[in-house]
């Protein structure tokens, strides 16, 4: 299933890209150039400034088949369960490199979508690190995904969600701007939420209380943003599904030998 999964994403040539009702001030958010997934201008500029994107409807065509190659792999691979402060000491299973279990993996990381989205935001030459898949049973408060990545490059993710989501069913939540991670700003927070409970102890507000930018979210959409930038999860419930495809900036060539 999964196989076949890939090998029609591979054929997949975009589409159009489904705008949310209501929502038509957000064009820059909702639409990408022709039908190869190249952002436009004002999207990279969103991007840049605020840390994340949101792609409504760009993998609406393949989600039921992602979403049985998913379960596929879930049902088949052992995974791993955590039970982190972060996630306040509940579950969650994930496998590192879901995608690459079947051997056709690669070609789904050549899906004009998935190409000409990272393309536009890191430029020709990016690096493809492993894939992730997730089934939460818990919430997850506020922090970055900084651990193990080289804050010297950036790194982006495609974040596809498997099941609806609202801000009280488990949609991520951004703080625009965290992005610039060695900023006054970004710094401060980071620290301030080192601590589970550090948004009611410094700020006296409960940790979904802060303010944020939550991405609502149906199956098929995607997700895209920094790593750099501090996101968090609430009223998620029981097995919140995510598949996640990474991505590291291209690294600098060695200076010449003087």
């Amino acid at each position: 299933m999964l196989r076949r999964t890939l090998e029609r994403l591979v054929k997949a040539n975009g589409g159009q890209v489904r705008p949310p009702a209501g929502e038509a001030s957000l064009a820059p958010l909702t639409r990408t150039e022709g039908r190869g997934g190249t952002l436009t201008t004002q999207q990279v500029n969103f991007f840049e400034t605020f840390g994340f994107l949101m792609l409504p409807g760009l993998f609406a065509d393949d989600i039921e088949e992602i979403t049985a190659g998913f379960e596929e792999v879930f049902a088949n691979h052992e995974s791993w369960e955590l039970t982190e402060d972060i996630h306040l000491n509940q579950p969650r299973k994930i496998i590192q490199g879901v995608l690459e279990q079947a051997e056709d993996a690669p070609k789904l990381y050549r899906d004009p979508r998935v190409v000409g989205t990272i393309t536009s935001l890191l430029g020709p030459g990016y690096e493809v690190a492993p894939s992730d898949g997730s089934l939460f049973y818990c919430d997850s408060s506020w922090h970055s995904d900084t651990y193990g990545a080289p804050m010297s490059r950036h790194m982006v993710k495609i974040s596809l969600y498997l099941d609806p989501l609202s801000a009280e069913t488990g949609a991520i939540r951004m703080v625009p701007g965290t992005n610039f991670f060695q900023s006054v700003y970004a710094r401060t927070l980071r620290r301030d939420f080192t601590d589970v409970d550090g948004p009611e102890e410094v700020f006296g507000v409960a940790r979904e209380d802060i303010p944020a930018y939550v991405l609502e979210s149906e199956p098929g959409d995607a997700v895209v943003w920094d790593y750099r930038t501090i996101h968090a999860s609430f009223g998620g419930g029981q097995r919140r599904r995510l598949l996640s495809l990474n991505f590291k900036e291209r690294a600098a060539e060695p200076a010449a030998a003087v």
